[in-house]
């Protein structure tokens, strides 16, 4: 059987061959269909009809953190963002100062994961005094500072992180009489809140209008405040520059895993990014209301297959490998997670990955031969990206899992398969340069 064959055949075992459907946005004011995979007809954008059932999933032991909405508005949203970029800002002066090489784009992304690990409660950008700074300490030696020094700068920004953070509890709660307005803009809609404008793709605002509706009202949310949380989320993750942070398995290697894992929902994802209706995100404020479980350290899951593509950050990994052993170790039915991440092997989590007993099969996948789809596809024209590393995928199962979804070398070649990259036919499909640019095609 050729490529196209098993992706087509996958496709219809899994349902996946219908059109997204559109929710909350009127046939006059929507923008003209494009080729382009972030189209409203396109259904690659998730999977709708797969519904999960939270009595079925969750354990005694799970626990909801508790969140409150009101801080969730566009103006505290923008403070927050502002906040954010002083940071960053300060970070990078520092480092000149230092006379050391500019921090990758996602350094300030790896301190906040750190923090937010060594402490979760706080602020959900802005690390706090009693939080953890290693994560930024090991930035700064990655580019050369030495150990003492970068301890220091490390000490240093967590202060001044915490004073930013103050600034944002001042704010008056509530968010005041203006709103978020969401209009048509060409081939994408724009939202906007006080002269500030977000991007989104037609289907990303179909699907986010659809989650909205399932979910809020349970979250203690309006019908009438989506506009105003959608600007928080896409501003919330407009923060973040690591887009790679946010990257996800493409919608065949998807239905890989629900055709012979049964999975149906991710460990690390988000709205924009998420293949179903449930998932765990970073952010539970400003995710909830679209269907977040939240942190996935705080989900506690009984039974079920569940698919985990976390941020690539070496300490993240291997909390997740811990807290996935808790999970298994005490589960008394089914359990899975199927586990994604680059084939860091000098990491520690990768070590305990690859060595845990409840690791039934290990499948590595070379950089070439696959690819991803892009953090930040919500705002962008195209969906898909090239792999940066080699990808591991670890079968964690328990006893009775093993035996319900067994790891078969059909499903391993399915995978494979699945994983190629689209980003070249992409690009060809839209006339794209590599550099991005629209080229026009020659008649023939």
């Amino acid at each position: 059987m050729d490529i196209d064959a098993i992706l087509n055949n996958m496709a219809a075992k899994t349902g996946n061959v219908s059109t997204v459907k559109d929710v909350g946005v009127t046939k006059s004011s929507a923008p003209k269909k494009r080729k382009a995979a972030a189209s409203s007809d396109d259904a690659s954008i998730w999977n709708e009809g797969v519904q999960l059932d939270s009595r079925r999933v969750l354990s005694s032991e799970h626990k909801v953190r508790p969140c409150n909405l009101q801080n969730v508005y566009p103006a505290y949203e923008l403070h927050r963002q502002k906040c954010v970029l002083k940071l960053k800002s300060k970070l990078n002066a520092t480092v000149e100062q230092m006379g050391l090489p500019k921090l990758p784009n996602t350094a300030y992304e790896t301190w906040q994961f750190n923090s937010k690990l060594a402490a979760p409660e706080g602020d959900p950008l802005i690390p706090h005094s009693g939080s953890d700074y290693a994560g930024l300490r090991d930035e700064l030696v990655a580019v050369g500072a030495n150990r003492h020094a970068a301890n220091k700068t490390g000490r240093a920004m967590t202060q001044e992180a915490h004073r930013m953070g103050q600034s944002l509890l001042r704010l008056v709660q509530g968010g005041g009489k203006k709103h978020a307005v969401i209009k048509p803009n060409e081939d994408h809609f724009l939202v906007s809140y006080g002269g500030h404008s977000m991007r989104i793709n037609k289907g990303h605002l179909d699907k986010l209008q659809t989650l909205y509706d399932r979910h809020h009202e349970e979250a203690g949310a309006k019908a009438s405040q989506f506009p105003d949380f959608l600007f928080c989320i896409l501003l919330r993750y407009e923060s973040l520059d690591g887009g790679g942070f946010q990257a996800a398995l493409n919608e065949e290697c998807f239905d890989v895993l629900l055709t012979h894992f049964d999975a149906k929902m991710e460990c690390f994802a988000s709205p924009f990014n998420c293949r179903y209706g449930r998932f765990c995100s970073a952010f539970l404020d400003t995710d909830m209301v679209f269907g977040s479980y939240g942190s996935f350290f705080d989900f506690r899951p009984a039974s079920g297959c569940f698919e985990a593509n976390p941020p690539f950050v070496p300490s993240l990994i291997a909390k997740m490998a811990e807290h996935m052993t808790d999970c298994l170790t005490k589960a008394a039915k089914p359990l899975a997670f199927i586990i994604i991440i680059p084939a860091w092997e000098h990491t520690e989590g990768w070590q305990q990955l690859r060595n845990s007993s409840f690791n039934k099969h290990y499948l590595l996948i070379s950089q070439k031969h696959h690819g991803y789809c892009e953090g930040k596809q919500q705002m962008r024209p195209t969906r898909y990206r090239i792999a940066s590393f080699d990808t591991s995928v670890f079968f964690w199962q328990n006893a009775m899992a093993a035996k319900k979804w067994p790891v078969t070398e059909a499903a391993l070649e399915e995978l494979r398969v699945a994983f190629k990259s689209k980003q070249a036919d992409e690009r060809e499909d839209l006339g794209l340069k590599d550099g991005g640019k629209r080229v026009k095609k020659v008649k023939k």
